[in-house]
């Protein structure tokens, strides 16, 4: 669900990456799919490569992921795509909504201590989309990274939904629903492993 997408005559933009709509009480709502295509990972890899790294982004709004109810999980995510496939794609044969914030292109650790991912931007997503009217809870799982720029109490205050800070990676989030919310102390370690530090290589060199 973008942020016109309950309106007469406004579709949210076609992505191959979606797989269909979902139905809510407010409009339909685009379904993602779990599984990255050739075209995804050639995007990637362009990114790595800083080709198009502040326009590889993904329209601000609403997900749904497999066949959400509205006692499904809610993710919030930043609009930065590869922050959003690392999401989904974690997602897998999990029912769930992503709410992705508009952080300018920018992952949730970075746009959180930037402010663009932050209180105000979950709490005016929360309204533009309308979730409180497709859901029936009232709890917005968080990534830990984006900590820093969330005030827990003010987004209950003004939105009515509580914050749940998931795990650092996206990875262990079906552990973390298996748990009934709780993130094991591993889940909360920042790592930086070989794999990580390789990933960034080619554009520190570029750079």
């Amino acid at each position: 669900m973008s942020d016109c997408c309950c309106k007469k005559n406004c579709a949210p933009k076609r992505e191959p990456w979606m797989t269909g709509e979902t139905e809510t009480p407010v409009g339909n709502v685009p379904t993602v799919g779990t599984i990255l295509t050739s075209r995804d990972r050639r995007g990637a890899l362009k990114v790595r490569f800083a080709i198009g790294r502040h326009d590889y982004t993904v329209d601000p709004g609403l997900y749904a992921i497999g066949s959400p109810t509205p006692a499904s999980p809610v993710f919030v995510s930043a609009n930065y795509k590869l922050s959003f496939d690392y999401l989904r794609c974690a997602l897998d044969d999990t029912d769930g909504w992503v709410l992705v914030l508009d952080t300018q292109g920018i992952n949730v650790w970075c746009a959180a201590g930037k402010g663009t991912f932050g209180t105000e931007e979950i709490v005016n997503r929360v309204s533009k989309t309308q979730l409180d009217q497709i859901v029936s809870h009232r709890k917005l799982i968080v990534p830990q990274l984006g900590a820093p720029g969330v005030s827990a109490t003010e987004v209950a205050k003004q939105s009515g939904f509580r914050v749940l800070y998931g795990p650092v990676r996206a990875e262990d989030l079906p552990a973390f629903l298996a748990a009934n919310f709780k993130a094991t102390p591993a889940m909360r370690r920042v790592r930086f492993n070989l794999r990580d530090r390789i990933d960034v290589i080619p554009v520190e060199l570029i750079i």
